[in-house]
Formats: C-alpha cells, structure tokens, sequence
C-alpha cells in the first residue's frame, strides 16, 4: 500500500507541477492573438520554428496553427511559411499569388490533406502580405499548371525549345506520379513492362533536366545584375532538381524512399534556410514524426529535424502538437476516434491539467522528480492510435496539447488526391 500511495503522490506532483509550469489557453477556435505574447520569450533569439502536428487531418490543429502563423508574422517578423508540401507548386503558387484567390492560392500550392475551409485565413494572410510561402518535398503536391505559369513568366528570356522541354518533364512527371501512385500507395509491386518504360522514361528526362540545369545556370550568371530574373532562374533551377529527385527515386521500396524522402526535405530545408532566406525568420510547418530532434527508429530511420545542420538546429525551437480525444482520419479518408491513452503518456499528463488547450515549454527546464518524465522515455500515441517511445525533452522543445478534436472541413473535391506518395 505505501508504494501505491508513494506512486500516487508523485503522479499527482507531477501534474501540479505541470500546471503551475504552462501556459493555460482556451480553445484554438476561441483564441486571440494576444494570447500568444508568451511565444516572444519562448521564441527569443530562434530564427526558426517547427510546428509539428500528430496527425494531418485535424481542425484544432490547423486552426491552432494558422493562428499562432499570423502572430509570429504580424508581431515577431517571421517572413517565411514553409510547408511539408512539394517545394515546385509552393514556390510558384507564392509568386503568382496575386493572380490567385486565396482558395486558389491554398489549392494550388499544398497536399490536398490541408485543403481545409480552417486554413482559408492562413492562405488569405499569405496572399495579402509579405508572408512567404514554401515547401519542402519533392513529392508533387497539387497540380501540373502552377509551375509553368511560373516558368512563362520568364518565357521572354527562354528558347520555345527550353520552354518546351520544361513542358515534357513536367507533364511527364505528374503522369507517371499518378501511373505508378496506384500501386506505391498500396504497397503493390509495379509490373515489369511499366517499370520498363518507366526506365526509359527516367534516363531520357535525367538528361534533359541535366541539360537545362546547364544552360539555366548560364543564363542566371548573365542577369546577375537582375535580382528579379536572377531569382526566377535559381527557382527553376530549384523546381527541376526536386523533380530529378523525385524521378530517380519515386519507385524504390517504401522504406528506402522514406529515408531519402527525409534527405532530400533536408537538402531544400537548407538551401531556404542559408540561400535563399539567409536573414529572415522561417515557419515549417510538418508532421510531429518529420519535426523531431535527435531521434532514430529500429530501422534507422532519422527524420528531417533530426538530420539538419547544428546551425540550423541551435535556430530552431521545436514544437510538437497532440490531443487527447475526438475523432480525426487516415491520410486516405478513413474516420477513426483517438484511443484511449494509457496512464502516464504525455497525453495523460497533459489531460489531468484540465486546460482546453495547453503549451509547456521543455527547452528551459531543469531535470527535478516532479518532471522527470519529461525527460525520460514516455508515450505519445502516435496519430493518435500507435503507442510509440520518445523523450519529450530530447526530440521537442515545446509540446501544445489540445483537449478535443475534430475531422476538417475539406474544400470540395480536395481530399482524396495527391496522396499516393505522401
């Protein structure tokens, strides 16, 4: 019995703890902007921050999120929003977005999982401001047209048979991404005569995107002097790597792509962060399981935040989002309700503080008996269903827990694409 009783109390300290050491805020739909001035101590000194989320399909997430976007934008001068969504359609959407409405804007540019009618004041925020919108990924994320609207910009400048050649990869791309999307996405093998014209495919746009590469640079040395043009050239140039990435690794077994799929996150990551947008303040928006730190899998598996440079590290605050109950669905559509979290998992700490919505910050913390489990290995339910093992204090800087969730509201005709590959 004095054991129980001893356990009992620690538990019970621990949650006290936890409260008195976070900051209590309301539902995410009820939040004001005010109620983030916490983030300016948190957040002093980083450039950049990683918002994680345990699930892609969760309203209170994206509502939190968008919200927490606009005020590190509007009071903290955070420039750039990049999202875990394909760095071609991002890029190009953000420098077309005047042509766009702020739907346009969000359908064209994102994985079809965050088409949601929550992230239209996000996008809306986007499109009549200086925030910019990226992206990370090499997987394809919306469609075909954006990123030539984006390369007939410049077409001026460009031979029709430049232009042209951009047309045959990019329209190619987006075929055989579909094509072989169907049995990628469910672990089928792919048959051999498609494997075979997907070879030839490979090896005759491998060399043409290696030609284009060639003069393109040569063209952005001639308009050095030209910011502007030179900018375009460095994000063509950009596009068309992502999509030889993509190419030359699409059809590799699920978890060889999984792995690359970080490296490469982490290669356009870095070329943001320290070419692009060396000065300004960076947003990444993300799953939880792409964001952590200094985290590896049995299989060896290192997501993108665990891989990152140590500058790009030491910049960046870490935060991760959970729930606890409600009911959210599988990157394919299938509803399902969060399990039932087992005793002392992060959710349950976090649930026992009885706060709508809670943010404790794990970076500044001294390792005491009423927090240890902070620092120790603890469960999370991973998309709120797979019990999984991390230390909250090593793979996070922050953790945001939200009470209650909810499914999204998807735009109409935007959830059930785009995610073979996802």
């Amino acid at each position: 019995m004095w054991f129980f009783s001893k356990n009992k109390k620690k538990y019970l300290d621990s949650i006290e703890w936890l409260s008195k050491n976070s900051i209590h805020l309301n539902e995410p739909n009820k939040c004001e902007l005010s109620d983030f001035e916490f983030l300016r101590k948190t957040l002093k000194n980083k450039r950049i921050i990683w918002l994680g989320e345990n699930g892609h399909n969760i309203r209170e997430h994206n509502i939190m999120k968008s919200k927490i976007i606009e005020f590190l934008h509007k009071e903290m001068n955070f420039k750039v929003l990049t999202f875990e969504s394909g760095l071609v359609e991002c890029f190009s959407s953000n420098y077309l977005k005047k042509h766009y409405t702020s739907t346009e804007l969000l359908t064209n540019s994102i994985y079809s999982l965050w088409a949601t009618k929550e992230n239209i004041p996000l996008f809306n925020l986007i499109r009549e401001s200086d925030l910019n919108l990226t992206g990370i990924d090499i997987n394809p994320s919306s469609n075909r047209e954006v990123f030539m609207k984006f390369v007939h910009l410049t077409e001026d400048l460009l031979p029709e048979k430049f232009i042209k050649e951009i047309e045959y990869v990019e329209s190619s791309v987006f075929e055989w991404y579909y094509r072989m999307g169907k049995y990628i996405a469910n672990r089928k093998k792919v048959p051999s005569e498609i494997l075979d014209k997907f070879t030839s495919f490979k090896k005759k746009t491998s060399e043409s995107i290696n030609d284009l590469e060639v003069y393109l640079n040569e063209q952005s040395k001639l308009y050095a002097k030209n910011q502007e043009i030179s900018f375009r050239f460095k994000i063509i140039i950009r596009c068309l790597k992502n999509r030889l990435y993509f190419i030359n690794h699409f059809n590799n077994n699920y978890r060889t792509y999984k792995k690359i799929r970080e490296v490469m996150m982490k290669e356009n990551l870095e070329w943001l962060c320290n070419e692009l947008y060396p000065d300004e303040k960076i947003i990444i928006w993300a799953h939880n399981l792409h964001i952590f730190k200094n985290y590896k899998t049995f299989t060896r598996f290192e997501p993108l935040g665990s891989i990152v440079s140590e500058k790009i590290k030491e910049e960046s605050y870490y935060l991760g989002l959970f729930m606890y109950k409600g009911e959210t669905m599988t990157d394919t559509g299938q509803p399902y309700k969060v399990s039932r979290v087992p005793k002392k998992s992060l959710e349950d700490y976090m649930h026992q503080v009885q706060s709508p919505t809670l943010f404790t910050d794990f970076l500044q913390l001294d390792k005491i008996p009423q927090n240890e489990w902070i620092f120790n290995k603890t469960i999370f339910l991973e998309g709120g269903s797979m019990q999984t093992l991390f230390k909250p204090r090593e793979q996070l800087d922050g953790a945001l827990f939200i009470e209650d969730i909810s499914c999204p509201e998807y735009l109409k005709g935007n959830n059930e694409d785009m995610i073979a590959t996802k």
